[in-house]
């Protein structure tokens, strides 16, 4: 195992609840929810930006971004998906029921992309000890929703 990018991703994950409640907390702000999130996605175009104004990358052409599969450029209405959620549904049932419904959610689709191989990815097949990881996951996700 590679314990620096365990730990990068570990520390991602603590960083991703912010985002959402953060983004809520802006939608109330200014009193709408679009403006939210596109002040939220702002934010990323500028570190984009700069990432890319001070590095050696090369942006790709026209005729290249037009010969890519239109699935792949689904990612960010993904995470678009993720901020209207997070400034509709959070302040409505909290910040740990939300994400544990989150978490839950990704590691279900998770195992169903590892098992399959979806995208090209290493074949993990769903065995005893991955069902009862989720089935535990999925304990917990219901207990966070209970007051």
């Amino acid at each position: 195992m590679n314990y620096l990018w365990t730990i990068l991703a570990f520390s991602i994950g603590c960083f991703i609840p912010f985002q959402g409640i953060i983004t809520s907390h802006l939608a109330r702000q200014i009193q709408h929810p679009y403006g939210a999130a596109f002040i939220n996605f702002l934010g990323g175009l500028a570190l984009f930006s700069i990432a890319i104004a001070f590095s050696s990358v090369e942006l790709p052409s026209i005729r290249k971004v037009s010969a890519i599969p239109w699935y792949l450029f689904t990612g960010g209405i993904i995470g678009s998906a993720f901020i209207f959620g997070a400034v509709f549904a959070l302040p409505k049932i909290g910040a740990g029921a939300f994400f544990g419904q989150i978490v839950l959610g990704q590691l279900l689709m998770t195992l169903i992309v590892d098992h399959y191989g979806i995208f090209g990815l290493p074949i993990h097949k769903i065995d005893g000890m991955r069902v009862a990881g989720m089935s535990l996951l999925l304990s917990g996700a219901f207990l966070i929703l209970k007051k």
